[in-house]
């Protein structure tokens, strides 16, 4: 198996060099780097909401560019189940910021589904530089051909873009498509999940993995006051027409599945709302195979995440002078490092619990004739042998779902993709 990047790092230098150019003036006099890197962003947030529909284009312009890349991927094979991996590293550059910058509301591929504008212009650019090793795949490969897509952060915004664009362009058929993975990524669409439904696709299809007091996923998707909405429709006509703003008080809603990471607590302090436990959550009532159960419980599945993206809500975040800074709760809770750490923790704690309750089977299996002779010569009549196999049983049963989550969606292979872009990423 072996692994190809793609993409540009040269604008790296470029970055650090606008960030001292910052320090530098009479604006930025006295601040650190992270605090510089801070107020820039700011600015920037400021003045690409206002900005004219010139400055906009310009900016998604450079953003689709087939030349340009705001983020590397990676390209890797499993030859044994003929499926290729694309992933796709998160934000790094001042490319991959104008993506996240550019927030407003743009037509998904001419459907009425809304789409964050500046991750979809640089949707289409990676596409169409991803295409080639699709089709040489697809060709390859023929009807036994899969694709996984997955990233992390913008990266897994991406990842799921371009999986939907290859449906939906024709280019890959429904079944070559496996589920995409996404790592700590922010929710980018309105009306994503009735996208999913028009696509005959089930919501597993797109199955987000956040960090339990991870940002970004809550950036787009958190509770915007009345005020704020304003301020946004007032800047930014595009807003105006936002259902997501107007109904539901947020900019972009979760779509697929959602699925909480909480770690173990010497890493971050357990979420309130979940067990107190480390593990990998499913956040949602029915089978997502059962369209009609999915569209009954759809209120309290709303509801449950408008709880959690809320709680902590973003502002609640940044108010804490603990957050800033490369040792800051803000880069703790979202760095790819945390989120691999944290997804081998539970895999490695979930199979040990497979193999001690595989243990204990096998063991009650072995001595159960002896328990069942036992039973019927003696005049106690306890059953305490078949008891004990029943409760095995049980026990076993109960855990089987939670590791089905954490090894079917996290696969291995992907990880180890993931453990590729977070060497880089060094």
């Amino acid at each position: 198996m072996g692994v190809m990047p793609f993409g540009s790092r040269n604008d790296v230098k470029d970055d650090a060099a606008s960030i001292m150019a910052f320090m530098n003036s009479e604006n930025g006099e006295g601040l650190t780097m992270d605090e510089a890197s801070f107020v820039a962003t700011t600015n920037s947030v400021t003045s690409m909401v206002a900005a004219k529909e010139e400055t906009r284009q310009a900016v998604a312009d450079d953003l689709n560019s087939s030349r340009s890349c705001p983020c590397e991927w990676f390209v890797c094979d499993d030859d044994q189940n003929d499926t290729r991996y694309f992933v796709v590293q998160g934000s790094e550059s001042i490319a991959s910021w104008q993506a996240n910058l550019l927030f407003e509301p743009v037509k998904f591929e001419e459907l009425d589904v809304l789409v964050h504008r500046g991750i979809y212009e640089a949707a289409k650019g990676i596409y169409h530089q991803m295409l080639p090793y699709v089709k040489s795949h697809l060709n390859a490969s023929g009807k036994s051909a899969r694709l996984r897509f997955t990233g992390h952060s913008l990266g897994g915004s991406l990842a799921m873009l371009v999986n939907l664009m290859l449906l939906m362009r024709g280019e890959a058929p429904a079944s070559a498509l496996l589920p995409v993975i996404t790592f700590g990524a922010p929710c980018i669409m309105c009306g994503g999940d009735v996208l999913l439904r028009r696509l005959g696709l089930p919501r597993s299809h797109v199955q987000s993995i956040t960090m339990h007091r991870d940002i970004v996923p809550r950036v787009f998707s958190c509770h915007y006051p009345d005020h704020v909405a304003n301020i946004l429709k007032l800047a930014n006509g595009n807003f105006r027409s936002l259902p997501c703003l107007t109904n539901q008080k947020l900019l972009y809603a979760p779509m697929g599945e959602v699925l909480i990471l909480q770690p173990e607590e010497r890493l971050s302090p357990h979420h309130h709302l979940l067990p107190p436990d480390s593990g990998i959550y499913h956040l949602g009532g029915a089978s997502s195979s059962s369209r009609s159960n999915d569209e009954a419980s759809l209120p309290q599945l709303r509801s449950a995440l408008s709880a959690f993206f809320n709680s902590p809500h973003p502002l609640e975040i940044l108010k804490d002078g603990g957050a800033y800074g490369p040792r800051g709760t803000v880069y703790r809770d979202h760095d790819v490092n945390s989120y691999l750490r944290s997804v081998r923790a539970v895999v490695r704690k979930e199979a040990r619990r497979a193999r001690e309750a595989e243990r204990d089977r096998w063991r009650l299996l072995f001595w159960w004739p002896f328990g069942v002779h036992g039973v019927s010569t003696s005049s106690s009549g306890s059953g305490s042998g078949s008891g004990g196999f029943v409760d095995a049983v049980a026990e076993a049963a109960r855990r089987a779902h939670l590791l089905a989550v954490v090894l079917l969606p996290a696969e291995l292979l992907a990880l180890g993709a993931l453990l590729v872009v977070a060497t880089r990423l060094r």
